[in-house]
C-alpha cells in the first residue's frame, strides 16, 4: 500500500510541477511598451517579420537592415516608433557605429546587448552574430535582458553539399550554449531558434549559388563528379522546397515568445522537419548516416 501511495504522490508532484512550468511559460513580460529589442537581418525573412510583429505589440524596435531599400520597405509597414539602422554584420566598424547610436537612444540606466564563400557564410551567420552580440552585451547585462540567436537544423546535423553553412550554424549553437552559461550570473537569458524547412527564398538562392560554383569547377572536377551530381542536388533541393512550410509565422511566434515569455526556452525547435532531424541527431551515427542516405536517394 505504501509503495502505491508513494508512487501516486510522485506522479502527482510531477504533474503539478509540469502544470506550474506550463503556466509560467505562458506568462509574458509586462510593460512591453517600455522594452527595447535590437533585431538584425530586417530586410527580409524572419528578421523583418519579427520586427513587424514586435512593433505591433508596442515594443520599441531597433531594426538593422543591410540595404536602404530594406529600410524603406520596413518603415512602410511599421509605426514611427520603430527605428532603422543600416548595418552590415560583417563590418565591425558599422556595428560599433550603430551601437553608439543605439546607446544614445536608450533611456538612462537601460542597456543591452570555394573557402572564400565558406568564410563569407561564417562571417555572416557566425562571426557577424558574435560581433553584434559582444558589442551590445554590456547593455544587455546591465538591464538583465535577453539574447535570441537564429540557429538551424544544420546546426544539429550536417548535410552534404552545404558544409560551409552547417559549420557556421554549429558555431552558433556552441557560442549560444556557452553564452547562456556565462551570462547566467547576470540574469541574462539566451535562447536559440531552430527552424526546419520554411519557404523563405533561401532555396532559390542556394540553387543559384551551387550552379555558380559548378561553373567555376575545373574540367577534371566536373568529370569526376558528373553533371548528374548537380542535377541530383538541384532536384533534391527543389523537392525539399516544395514540401517546406509556408507558415513562417511559427518561427516568428518562437522568437516573440523567447523575447516576451517570463520563462523562455533555451531552444525552440520549430516545424515537424526540425523535430525529426533533432531526433535523428540523437541516434547512433551509423543509423543517422543511413537515414540521411535514404532521404537523399528518395529526394533525387
Amino acid at each position: 500500500m505504501y509503495p502505491t501511495l508513494l508512487l501516486a504522490g510522485v506522479v502527482t508532484a510531477i504533474l503539478l510541477w509540469l502544470t506550474v512550468i506550463k503556466f509560467l511559460a505562458k506568462q509574458k513580460v509586462q510593460n512591453l511598451h517600455t522594452k527595447y529589442v535590437f533585431i538584425t537581418g530586417c530586410d527580409s525573412g524572419f528578421g523583418r517579420e519579427t520586427a513587424i510583429r514586435m512593433d505591433k505589440m508596442g515594443v520599441c524596435v531597433l531594426a538593422a537592415c543591410l540595404t536602404k531599400q530594406g529600410e524603406q520597405d520596413l518603415k512602410s509597414m511599421t509605426s514611427d516608433k520603430l527605428k532603422t539602422f543600416l548595418m552590415d554584420v560583417t563590418d565591425s566598424q558599422q556595428i560599433k557605429d550603430v551601437f553608439e547610436r543605439v546607446k544614445n537612444l536608450l533611456p538612462t540606466g537601460q542597456e543591452w546587448t570555394p573557402l572564400d564563400h565558406m568564410k563569407r557564410t561564417a562571417d555572416v551567420n557566425l562571426w557577424g552574430m558574435i560581433d553584434v552580440t559582444k558589442t551590445f552585451l554590456p547593455l544587455v547585462k546591465k538591464s538583465q535582458g535577453r539574447v535570441v540567436n537564429m540557429s538551424s537544423i544544420a546546426g544539429r546535423m550536417s548535410f552534404p553539399n552545404v558544409s560551409g553553412y552547417c559549420i557556421s550554424k554549429y558555431g552558433v549553437e556552441a557560442f549560444s550554449d556557452a553564452l547562456r552559461r556565462e551570462m547566467s550570473p547576470w540574469g541574462v537569458l539566451v535562447s536559440m531558434i531552430t527552424p526546419g524547412m520554411f519557404k523563405t527564398g533561401i532555396g532559390h538562392t542556394l540553387v543559384e549559388t551551387i550552379k555558380k560554383f559548378w561553373n567555376q569547377l575545373s574540367a577534371e572536377m566536373k568529370e569526376e563528379y558528373g553533371e548528374k551530381s548537380l542535377d541530383r542536388f538541384v532536384k533534391g533541393l527543389s523537392k525539399a522546397m516544395d514540401i517546406a512550410s509556408p507558415d513562417t509565422y511559427k518561427v516568428v511566434d518562437a522568437i516573440v515568445d523567447a523575447l516576451t515569455s517570463q520563462q523562455p526556452q533555451s531552444r525552440y525547435v520549430v516545424g515537424w522537419e526540425a523535430k525529426r532531424i533533432v531526433f535523428i541527431s540523437y541516434l547512433p551515427t551509423f543509423i543517422a548516416d543511413r537515414l540521411m542516405r535514404v532521404k537523399i536517394s528518395a529526394s533525387s
